[in-house]
């Protein structure tokens, strides 16, 4: 649990940008590992759910930062 709460705060750290990318990263990393996964490649196979964490992490923080954002915008 501690290690995801360092991550949260290390991804609010980035700007939009560099999460997207990282958004863009993970996404393409998932879907390697499930074509892996079809043709049983994939050995690690709780990869794949780190990576949706990780992948969540993610659009959560960039959804907050959009969010606060768009309040600033209106005030």
């Amino acid at each position: 649990m501690g290690r995801s709460r360092a991550t949260l705060q290390d991804y609010r750290g980035l700007d939009l940008s560099a999460l997207d990318a990282r958004i863009t990263e993970a996404r393409r990393k998932l879907q390697e590992m499930r074509a892996e996964l079809a043709i049983r490649k994939l050995t690690n196979h709780a990869a794949i759910r780190h990576t949706r964490q990780e992948l969540a992490r993610l659009l959560t923080v960039r959804q907050e930062k959009t969010l606060l954002a768009s309040i600033a915008d209106h005030e």
